[in-house]
């Protein structure tokens, strides 16, 4: 059960506060009245009820983090399922040895920068196909851009990922570069507002640009890429009045690509805009027809 808005537990304590006889005989209404045909927005009542209503919501807000942060732990603590293994992956510490015969550290007397500095995998992912577990896994540069982890950082992970994972299971760790992205779109903008490149009038930035580069690249990482909520987030932009998307792409090393089919998840795990050719678009001022 997901947390009530602050509206609705507020109609729920209106309505009963409508419903008590004492409360009628004190203020003269009719029980069963509207609350809001017998108090104003800005009285004490309305105002009192409000304040009531939002420690409500806060409360349900932490109750609903609270089972959510509960059942997450719930199903990491499942050994050998897919969560386990990207848990396990995260867990990872570059230059240091498991305890003995166990698949945790002895990080006694260690500070938390060390153990920070040791997490070099920051993003994981563990998809099974034809019996073989494959680990996606990513680092992040010192701007906190997702990139692969060093080549002596996967020999030691997997060595790790070996030594902790279930007899008989079959691993494969994924440690690529974002796959390439591309697309091809015309997009009918406002000229009151963008220029015949995109640029934005007032401020001299590329809007359109900039949304497609920071819509991929703040995907879920494995995260599924969609061509229609891509669409959608453009179609926020001030300025743009008709979106349409002809074509998106994706590819492993630039050069071989494979149009995307509605959604598409990146083979790396992530992907980018690695140059502004690859966004081919064309602007077309619009014009509305006058009946």
């Amino acid at each position: 059960m997901m947390a009530r808005t602050i509206k609705e537990i507020k109609a729920d304590l209106t309505t009963q506060f409508m419903a008590n006889s004492t409360l009628a005989a004190v203020y003269g209404f009719t029980v069963g009245d509207s609350f809001d045909a017998a108090f104003s927005k800005v009285s004490f009542e309305s105002i009192w009820l409000y304040i009531c209503a939002y420690c409500a919501y806060v409360i349900e807000v932490l109750f609903d983090t609270h089972k959510e942060e509960i059942d997450n732990i719930i199903v990491q603590l499942k050994p050998g399922g897919r969560t386990w293994h990207e848990g396990m992956a995260k867990g990872f510490m570059f230059g240091y040895s498991l305890v003995t015969d166990e698949d945790y550290y002895d990080i006694t007397g260690l500070t938390d920068a060390q153990i920070t500095a040791a997490h070099v995998v920051k993003y994981s992912a563990a998809v099974e196909k034809k019996g073989v577990v494959y680990i996606k896994v990513a680092g992040e540069d010192t701007s906190g851009n997702r990139q692969p982890i060093t080549a002596a950082q996967q020999t030691a992970f997997e060595a790790y990922m070996k030594e902790i994972k279930y007899a008989g299971v079959v691993i494969e760790v994924v440690n690529s570069d974002p796959q390439y992205f591309r697309l091809s779109m015309t997009l009918y903008y406002d000229p009151m507002v963008l220029d015949a490149n995109g640029m934005n009038l007032s401020d001299g930035t590329y809007p359109v640009t900039d949304a497609i580069k920071s819509f991929i690249s703040n995907l879920k990482f494995n995260g599924e890429y969609r061509n229609a909520s891509l669409v959608d987030t453009l179609q926020e932009i001030a300025g743009v009045v008709i979106p349409e998307l002809h074509l998106s792409e994706l590819s492993s090393d630039g050069v071989t690509w494979t149009p995307v089919d509605a959604k598409a998840t990146p083979d790396s795990g992530y992907c980018k805009v690695y140059a502004d050719a690859d966004l081919n678009i064309t602007y077309t001022a619009y014009q509305s027809i006058s009946v």
